[in-house]
């Protein structure tokens, strides 16, 4: 389970308050997550998944985020961690027999189950786990994984999506197994169209190798990784040639040697265009007039 790493610890007694350290991390709010690149928010999903599969299968046993809502979360680096664990719970209900185990009954009909869990050992088993992916979903997943998701993609997020409306069918492992497909399909490429037969050339392009527009012709677009120019992730140079074809204001992309957490190149869409600077690595994609 991802956690801020801890810096330092104080015990001032041998019995007593312990303080802890931990790196610092970004606030998740809804405007923050709503302001991330696709991408960032598929890595979001992973690390919402990883995170209920070990709570599912702790050292410790089965563990319940009795307080499971974004601001228990930070993200350091990109990565999400779970900062606050003062509300998790070790322990499942109480049972005496299947009947005391009905998830309508648990959670006074606030999630939509008609799921018996099964009473071993007086506990009612899952119950934990079957908690904590509806609060993922409700808090997390359902917000802000749909936005903006590549169209060929759609069938494996709405899967997750019913997945976590719906704990009573997938585990956490299936849950996991399946967000890690999602990514899977998102690095490979898999999602995008046949590229077209002759390339760049048919999509009203031309490369100029070596090349780059540092600091000119930047503009703010939508989704983009910075808030002061048009950064976003491309699979290859014909991905980054179909962006920039569908933003009216792009003329020309820079794509560098900068890559994101999935491999994917770091490419740059400019609004216009002139002599370029050589920048030995770099390509320059330059959309040519129509005539």
């Amino acid at each position: 389970m991802s956690a801020p790493e801890v810096l330092g610890s104080c015990v001032p007694d041998a019995v007593g308050p312990v303080a802890m350290v931990t790196e610092l991390g970004d606030p998740l709010d809804t405007v923050r997550l709503l302001q991330l690149s696709w991408e960032d928010r598929l890595r979001l999903a992973l690390g919402i998944a990883q995170i209920l599969h070990h709570l599912a299968h702790s050292p410790l046993g089965s563990l319940a985020m009795n307080d499971f809502r974004r601001q228990q979360f930070v993200l350091v680096g990109g990565t999400l961690k779970l900062s606050d664990v003062d509300d998790v719970g070790v322990t499942e209900p109480e049972c005496s027999s299947d009947e005391d185990c009905d998830m309508r009954h648990l959670v006074n009909n606030t999630m939509p189950t008609t799921d018996r869990l099964q009473c071993v050992r007086s506990r009612c088993a899952g119950y934990n786990e079957r908690l904590n992916i509806w609060h993922a979903g409700r808090h997390f997943v359902r917000l802000f994984l749909p936005l903006s998701a590549p169209a060929s993609l759609e069938p494996h997020v709405q899967e997750l999506i019913q997945a976590y409306n719906q704990p009573d069918f997938w585990d956490t492992q299936r849950i996991l197994s399946a967000t890690h497909s999602l990514v899977s399909h998102f690095v490979s490429g898999s999602y995008m169209p046949p590229p077209p037969p002759v390339g760049l050339i048919s999509l009203g392009f031309e490369v100029v190798p070596d090349s780059d527009l540092p600091g000119q012709f930047d503009y703010r677009c939508h989704h983009s990784m910075s808030a002061v120019s048009c950064v976003v992730s491309v699979f290859n140079e014909v991905e980054a040639a179909q962006m920039c074809t569908r933003d009216p204001d792009c003329r020309a992309v820079v794509l560098g040697q900068e890559h994101t957490w999935t491999g994917r190149t770091i490419a740059i869409l400019k609004n216009g265009y002139s002599s370029p600077s050589t920048k030995r690595g770099f390509s320059l994609l330059v959309k040519k007039p129509v005539s």
